[in-house]
């Protein structure tokens, strides 16, 4: 399958999706591809989910905006919610944001709403947690992956070590 780079404007639309489909779908290159995937999609045996579509699509986002997915579509949101504000200013300092490569814009746009809350301690506090607050998919892949035997193991505690250390405390 080969996949390539829309434009902005079109992949802002894929990225800011509530499902990957759109995504994954609106970069694959070939219609046999997009054919081929969609067939994969709905047959009950084959082991293309949401899941997997979900790891396709941050990966592609990963490569064409150098941050997390979750990041770029928080900050996406923000500025289609106040477009006219962020095209407005950017186009005053001569940024024609829609020009610029997808990693370029999006960090344009990261900055200039930072220094809209910069002032506020709690407004940039929470801006930033907004940022990076990874989605609930991510954090129970996280859990799923602490829980193997392998991780309890190694993030036992060790409670002899430090009950001799505790004692040689005590001497």
């Amino acid at each position: 399958m080969h996949v390539t780079r829309p434009d902005l404007v079109p992949l802002v639309n894929m990225v800011v999706s509530f499902t990957p489909i759109h995504l994954v779908f609106g970069s694959l290159r070939d219609d046999a591809d997009k054919q081929f995937l969609f067939e994969q999609i709905l047959d009950p045996e084959s082991r293309i989910d949401n899941r997997l579509l979900d790891a396709v699509a941050d990966q592609l986002v990963l490569e064409w905006f150098w941050m997390p997915r979750w990041t770029v579509q928080e900050i996406w949101y923000r500025v289609l919610g106040a477009w006219a504000e962020v095209d407005g200013e950017l186009q005053m300092r001569g940024v024609d944001l829609i020009t610029l490569p997808p990693a370029r814009a999006t960090n344009a746009v990261k900055a200039l709403l930072t220094k809209w809350v910069s002032a506020d301690a709690d407004a940039r506090a929470e801006l930033h947690n907004d940022f990076t607050t990874e989605p609930l998919r991510i954090l129970r892949k996280h859990q799923a992956e602490e829980t193997t035997p392998e991780a309890v193991e190694a993030a036992a505690y060790d409670f002899t070590a430090a009950l001799e250390l505790m004692k040689q405390h005590q001497r």
